[in-house]
């Protein structure tokens, strides 16, 4: 019997399956707002194809400011009714698709650009951090000795 158990292959978590299913349930349902959102939202699919850098976070940073972008289009169709002829028309859009994929490229700005921004901030806070205890040092060193301060 312990023999069996540990032959026993894991698989997916009821919790993920039932998600899965929720989320098809729930595409099927609203299919008009599914095909909408998928069109706008196909930068947020090419980025989580291409992010190989760990962590995978350019989908995230894309998806986020393309999902807003796609807002607009998706209160339109709700307004309207949402009706699949009206998510087509939608789509072909060219103000649709400028709005939504305009956002995503400000998402792969803040991308490449915030990274590179913190990491300056951190570096120079560090920088006063690190001359700061130098100093102390030096003034422990001025009135205790240099033999206590160990160097």
């Amino acid at each position: 019997m312990a023999e069996a158990q540990e032959h026993k292959k894991p698989g997916m978590p009821w919790r993920v399956k039932f998600a899965i299913l929720t989320m098809l349930v729930v595409a099927g349902v609203f299919f008009p707002t599914t095909v909408l959102i998928c069109g706008c939202m196909i930068p947020t699919f090419v980025a989580a194809l291409i992010d190989n850098a760990q962590p995978r976070t350019a989908w995230l940073t894309v998806g986020c400011m393309n999902f807003a972008g796609s807002i607009p289009a998706w209160l339109s169709l709700w307004q309207n009714g949402q009706r699949l002829d009206q998510s087509f028309e939608l789509l072909m859009q060219a103000s649709t698709l400028i709005l939504a994929y305009g956002a995503a490229g400000v998402g792969w700005l803040i991308y490449f650009n915030i990274p590179p921004f913190v990491a300056g901030i951190l570096v120079l806070r560090n920088e006063k951090r690190l001359k700061d205890i130098e100093k102390r040092q030096a003034a422990l060193a001025a009135k205790w000795g240099r033999d206590v301060a160990g160097y």
